[in-house]
């Protein structure tokens, strides 16, 4: 018997980021979200 997958509710990435999400990140998070702000894959809104 093939086991049922659950119906999951995928969330979209996060493409905008706000100056106070930043600042709760861990030190590798933040420099990999920074570094896409940079490439312009995500947006900072103030």
């Amino acid at each position: 018997m093939a086991a049922k997958k659950k119906n999951a509710v995928v969330m979209p990435r996060k493409l905008y980021w706000h100056l106070y999400s930043l600042q709760g990140l861990t030190g590798e998070k933040f420099i990999k979200v920074v570094n896409k702000i940079l490439t312009k894959e995500y947006q900072l809104i103030k």
